[in-house]
């Protein structure tokens, strides 16, 4: 067996706000992203999250991000507050991460789901996460993790069976893994991997992946707002709907002439419409 999307729960999951819904029924994801030297993850990530229509976004981090990240989005509350599901890690290098570590910590205690992304697969004991999770490392960062919690492994060794590495991850973590890459690789303990793919080319360009990362966040606390339990098999779910559309709003900003993961990000509600 293996990971599979429920078209049903998909459905639900993009369906636009009713006269019904408030701010708190739209879903409340936060992040702990960004850093002095990448601020700009921490934007993409939440302006990802906007794109979906969600109640609302919770940001923890360093003064200088979270004064841009509000001087860019002044709906975004400071604190962790309320968050159904987390985003941590993008946008945090390890050797620079400072007071981003405590904030880290701080995450894995609310006990919510969350999204393990870029430096927190480094900084994270994965002893200490109690709650479903979904790690997205690309080659280089599964490589670094592998080396860390396996045996050593060099990239190229890795890109011989990605699908190993992936099985092996998901069972040493005990997390949802998205292997990224033009193909991904989406596993999860006890079953076998789904492949999510090929993806557009207009993804390989920094920012991306915080993209992506926000985007899972994202669905994550929507699904939770519609009531659905955040089991593995339905936050791998929302991973393949989230590389799905991603891939979409590239081609879909491509073709109007427009690159980069900003402009990614500014297609992500054309393609949940198309």
């Amino acid at each position: 067996m293996h990971p599979s999307v429920d078209p049903d729960f998909a459905s639900q999951l993009l369906m636009p706000a009713s006269t019904a819904d408030n701010k708190y029924t739209r879903g409340t994801v936060g992040f702990v992203t960004g850093s002095q030297k990448y601020p700009g993850a921490a934007l993409l990530g939440i302006e990802a999250a906007f794109e979906f229509g969600i109640g609302m976004v919770r940001y923890l981090g360093p003064k200088v991000v979270s004064d841009l990240v509000l001087s860019n989005r002044p709906e975004v509350v400071l604190g962790l507050d309320r968050a159904s599901v987390l985003v941590i890690g993008s946008g945090i290098a390890e050797s620079e991460a400072g007071e981003q570590i405590q904030n880290i910590q701080t995450a894995l205690e609310l006990k919510v789901p969350m999204v393990i992304d870029a430096g927190a697969l480094s900084l994270v004991d994965f002893k200490d996460v109690q709650s479903i999770a979904v790690l997205t490392p690309h080659a280089i960062e599964a490589a670094k993790l592998y080396s860390r919690l396996v045996e050593p492994i060099s990239v190229d060794e890795l890109e011989l069976d990605p699908n190993a590495v992936a099985i092996k991850l998901a069972k040493v973590t005990g997390a949802v893994v998205m292997l990224k890459n033009n193909l991904s690789r989406i596993a999860m303990p006890g079953f076998e991997p789904v492949e999510s793919g090929p993806g557009s080319t207009h993804l390989a360009t920094a920012g991306t992946g915080d993209v992506l990362a926000g985007m899972i966040g994202a669905l994550g606390a929507k699904a939770v707002s519609l009531g659905y339990e955040l089991t593995q098999g339905r936050f791998a779910e929302i991973a393949i709907i989230a590389n799905q559309l991603h891939s979409e709003a590239a081609e879909i900003a491509a073709a109007r002439g427009e690159f980069g993961a900003t402009s990614v990000c500014r297609a992500i509600s054309e393609a949940v419409n198309a």
